[in-house]
């Protein structure tokens, strides 16, 4: 089940990280004061006219998409003040952020501009942000965390996308442990719903086995987002992971009644918990059913299972014809011994025998049982010689001997009764 859950993880919980400008920030009413006298410290300044006639003419070719000759004015640039120096670093990394394999540059140029301590307040806190963005991408998921926390002390923004790109690198890191904090910061502090915290905090829970927490955690991803199916299944395979199978199987009987179960493992989950809540026909026919449209293989194995489940839910017939299915495609003697044990049931000893003989002939190695079986069968078709001898021989074999034993008594004297002579 974890490969399954990993793999499904994967896909569902990958952030999406954008370079972008500051959007408003999220600022709690007992800290404006705070920002307010922050920004103030980091105003006022602005860039040397060389330097600005520059940087204005850059922005213009940048907008006519003209990077390469945006970046070589740039680049060409020798600032002769740490204010002018810090922000043509700032407009450089920008820029190297969107040219492809420009990702560790743009980075170095960006922490270049913030160690300066030279920027605007906005300016300075942009940087951070999309230096923990851009350390995402490049995989440095240290110095992810580390950008996204001098963000948030520095900006005062409580921004949930940011907290957000702390849980999940934590999670890539697999120190799942740090990343539920942040991941319920997120949760806590996000005006429009958004799953990818809901999933860290469950996925950190799971890979800790801290199994009933992701229980809890998988519960609230459906109470949140009910229209979304997977976590209905998601939540079912976690009930029964804790062993609760009357929730468990619930979960998946909404999910079945609401067409969310699409996959062959969970037409088979769904049966198997009807099989261990004692309702072994619609395991049966749940199993029939999607072996009949393609969606489960049909092969031995799965022919036999079912089988198994219709002879438990006392539907004989269809029990022997399975099992002389998955019996003909394997060659399995016991399938064949199980078939024939059904139609023994059914009454059906001729066509019993014809399957203990198959069996026989396949090998099946409990050469006593088989004629204990064939004794019987022959008995009920008061095949008197053939029952005798074949109870004879299972008397051969030290775990069958006592019972054919005492059918040998009673085989003799029902014939006798008949008379016929043995």
């Amino acid at each position: 089940m974890k490969n399954v859950f990993n793999l499904f993880l994967c896909a569902v919980i990958s952030v999406g990280i954008t370079v972008s400008p500051l959007v408003e920030a999220k600022v709690p009413a007992d800290k404006q004061e705070e920002l307010k006298k922050r920004q103030k410290a980091r105003g006022g300044k602005a860039l040397g006219p060389r330097v600005g006639k520059k940087v204005a003419k850059a922005f213009e070719l940048y907008q006519e998409e003209k990077i390469d000759e945006a970046l070589a004015i740039l680049l060409e640039l020798t600032p002769s003040n740490d204010f002018d120096k810090a922000n043509v670093d700032r407009y450089i990394g920008s820029m190297y952020a969107g040219v492809e394999g420009k990702g560790l540059e743009a980075i170095a140029r960006m922490k270049s501009a913030v160690e300066s301590d030279e920027l605007a307040f906005r300016d300075h806190a942009e940087l951070l942000k999309n230096m923990a963005a851009l350390s995402m991408q490049a995989e440095k998921y240290e110095d992810t965390v580390k950008y996204y926390k001098e963000y948030i002390n520095f900006s005062l923004d409580e921004d949930p996308q940011a907290y957000l790109g702390i849980a999940n690198a934590y999670h890539v890191m697999e120190q799942y442990s740090n990343v539920i904090a942040p991941a319920k910061k997120s949760i806590a502090l996000q005006e429009k719903l958004n799953q990818n915290p809901y999933i860290l905090v469950m996925a950190a829970y799971y890979e800790q086995k801290k199994y009933k927490e992701t229980v809890e955690a998988t519960e609230l991803l459906v109470k949140t987002f009910p229209a979304e199916s997977r976590w209905w299944v998601q939540l079912g395979n976690f009930y029964a992971l804790v062993e609760d199978y009357d929730k468990a199987l619930s979960t998946f009987d909404v999910s079945y009644k609401n067409g969310y179960l699409k996959k062959d493992s969970e037409m088979k989950r769904l049966a198997q918990l009807y099989a261990t809540k004692g309702i072994p026909y619609k395991a049966a026919l749940i199993q029939e059913k999607y072996i009949k449209s393609g969606l489960i293989k049909k092969d031995d194995q799965s022919l036999s299972v079912m089988a198994s489940t219709f002879q438990n839910a006392k539907e004989y017939k269809k029990a022997a014809s399975y099992f002389g299915e998955a019996a003909k495609l394997s060659n399995d003697g016991d399938l064949f011994r199980k078939q024939g044990n059904n139609l023994m049931i059914l009454e059906k000893y001729k066509d019993a025998l014809v399957a203990f003989d198959k069996a026989d002939k396949a090998g099946y190695k409990n050469k006593g049982m088989l004629n204990l079986l064939k004794g019987e069968s022959h008995f009920y078709l008061e095949n008197w010689k053939a029952s005798y001898n074949a109870f004879n021989d299972a008397t051969k074999d030290k775990n069958s001997a006592r019972t054919a034993k005492s059918w040998l008594g009673y085989v003799k004297e029902t014939a006798s009764r008949k008379g016929v002579a043995l």
